[in-house]
């Protein structure tokens, strides 16, 4: 039912399969499997939660984040609750006290659902197709931000799931033991990554509200198109905004989904409208960093440093290559979003991968729409610029 590889010493390849044995049982397998292959994977877990709880600008308490945990819980798909408790059978532990070295079965929780009760801070991605695509299918530039803490680089996860409809088979890229990533693709050619969007309002309540990457996973297991993915995302409810990047083989798409304005929010393509003072302008390809930025949504990016530059770095980036090749491949777009500016630093140089500070980046991939190829840097690397090693994911279709 489950498989678990470790490439190098990098990151584990996952596979969890649905069809032979229920969701309960399979993830159940996955927990302890887990633990066989990764003693100290709860201690990490359990350190983890404590330094983003810390990080948090909000300063939840614990037992706060708990019941949002089983408020978004409760409104999930029967088949994710029976995985979490699945889950929970190994983590069994009764005592919730972060930083004592042990994963308690509410801590388990808190971690499955982490994007949606703790803000993350940071991450950006930008894609290519039609015309300025040297494959003739869209190449996705991704990098994901996260707090800059110990032990997470250990935990870096491309996990397959096998559905009982393989048409609808997935590909999450996160950390071990997640079960709902922030990056995604499926066997229908489509892709999705998840970004932070700073909040104005902060939290909305999370009772009767639904896991935005809970959500996220269940779009990918159950449609095979963009327009219906964004349509599904955009109608739940959720505890926060947020920006996911949309992708099939032929276009890209920024999701900007502001809860604080609900009436603006939408898909955001290559020749959008903007808000005042912010131009694109490049046919076929689009970039996002955590801003919206269709009109009247709110406004996180104007003085914001970090994104603004990061925003004209991929421009500037984009524009010079264009120029010269008149289409990017997939190590055009890995020199993109490798760009780490003077310093390593977004909101000094406009870089776009970032180093042990200043939100570093954890993981940075290219993906071929088209043939599923995927590239991957697995981090953060230390030292300031960082030098990012891309290493080959997939080769091909994975669900082939």
């Amino acid at each position: 039912m489950v498989t678990i590889e470790g490439i190098d010493g990098t990151y584990y390849k996952t596979t969890l399969d649905f069809t032979k044995g229920s969701h309960f049982e399979v993830v159940q397998a996955y927990a302890k499997e887990i633990v066989n292959t990764l003693p100290t994977y709860g201690a990490t877990i359990d350190l983890f939660l404590l330094l983003s709880s810390e990080a948090s600008p909000e300063h939840p308490e614990f037992a706060t984040l708990i019941t949002r945990a089983y408020d978004l819980i409760a409104g999930m798909p029967q088949d994710y609750k029976n995985e979490l408790a699945g889950m929970a059978t190994v983590f069994t532990y009764p005592v919730d006290k972060l930083g004592d070295g042990i994963l308690s079965t509410n801590e388990l929780l808190v971690f499955e659902v982490l994007h949606d009760v703790i803000d993350p801070g940071s991450c950006s991605a930008a894609a290519v197709y039609g015309a300025a695509s040297a494959t003739g299918a869209t190449i996705v530039g991704r990098n994901f931000d996260w707090y800059d803490m110990p032990g997470v680089s250990q935990l870096h996860n491309v996990q397959r799931y096998i559905n009982a409809d393989p048409a609808y088979d997935i590909v999450g890229i996160g950390f071990l033991g997640q079960l709902f990533p922030a990056s995604v693709f499926s066997e229908n050619h489509l892709s999705g990554a998840l970004l932070d969007s700073d909040m104005k309002r902060g939290y909305f309540t999370s009772a009767g509200a639904d896991s935005y990457p809970a959500d996220f996973r269940y779009a990918f297991e159950h449609y095979d198109n963009v327009a219906d993915v964004g349509f599904y995302l955009l109608n739940q409810q959720d505890t926060h905004s947020y920006i996911g990047f949309l992708a099939d083989t032929t276009a890209a798409y920024v999701l900007e989904n502001d809860l604080e304005h609900p009436a603006a929010r939408g898909l955001r393509t290559d020749d959008s409208f903007l808000r005042e003072g912010v131009t694109w302008g490049i046919p076929n390809t689009v970039a996002a960093v955590n801003s919206f930025l269709l009109p009247g949504t709110t406004d996180e990016f104007s003085g914001d440093l970090a994104n603004e530059k990061r925003f004209d770095s991929y421009k500037a980036l984009l524009e010079s290559k264009l120029a010269e090749e008149n289409v990017l491949g997939m190590q055009d777009m890995q020199d993109v979003i490798a760009f780490t500016g003077t310093d390593g630093i977004a909101k000094n140089s406009g870089a776009i991968y970032r180093a042990t500070n200043d939100y570093p980046t954890y993981q940075s991939y290219t993906l071929d729409m088209g043939s599923l190829e995927l590239v991957a840097n697995f981090g953060p690397t230390q030292g300031n610029p960082p030098s990012p090693t891309y290493t080959q994911v997939f080769a091909s279709n994975p669900f082939l």
